[in-house]
């Protein structure tokens, strides 16, 4: 019986990045470690700007673990962002946070980042959060601070992927 739940996630895990492949939403897999339960603040912009609002952002729970995870957040149906910042939660408990990928599907298409590449798409915010590239570990500047590490788009370079993600479903009309 445990051999056929180990599978079963396994399973999981290996096909997170194409979930939603017959959906016409946006999916983002995070694989990540955080210990302690908390919320990831979801923001993103459909223009071409980092204008990020509340509007424009949801919250996704966390059951903590000390392990890996992937953490699947799907978007709202049919927003296409163009944009995306990712806010790791509130709960001052989670000192660190590890982010080792980072994938986006839409339909049939995903673009996935692994550990220093996420970098090439994101970037810190600089204000409150603190990157160990070579471990992928997110820490709160002031470790009193309410809020938690984020990662905001890197210029123009995570926009161009989900365009190609986008532009694959065009192509295929």
């Amino acid at each position: 019986m445990m051999k056929v739940a180990k599978l079963i996630i396994l399973s999981c895990i290996l096909f997170s990045c194409n979930q939603n492949q017959n959906k016409n939403v946006l999916s983002l897999s995070l694989d990540t470690v955080i210990k302690h339960n908390d919320s990831i603040n979801v923001f993103y912009t459909t223009d071409n700007t980092i204008n990020f609002i509340d509007k424009h952002s949801f919250w996704s729970k966390v059951k903590g673990n000390s392990k890996n995870q992937t953490i699947q957040i799907a978007f709202p149906d049919s927003i296409k962002p163009k944009q995306i910042r990712i806010d790791f939660g509130n709960n001052i408990n989670n000192q660190e946070i590890v982010l080792n990928k980072i994938c986006i599907s839409y339909l049939e298409s995903s673009f996935e980042a692994k550990g220093e590449e996420i970098y090439w798409h994101f970037r810190p915010d600089e204000n409150n959060t603190v990157l160990d590239k070579k471990n992928g570990v997110l820490k709160r500047i002031n470790p009193t601070q309410i809020n938690g590490p984020s990662i905001y788009p890197k210029g123009d370079k995570l926009k161009e992927q989900l365009n190609l993600l986008y532009k694959k479903e065009a192509d295929d009309k």
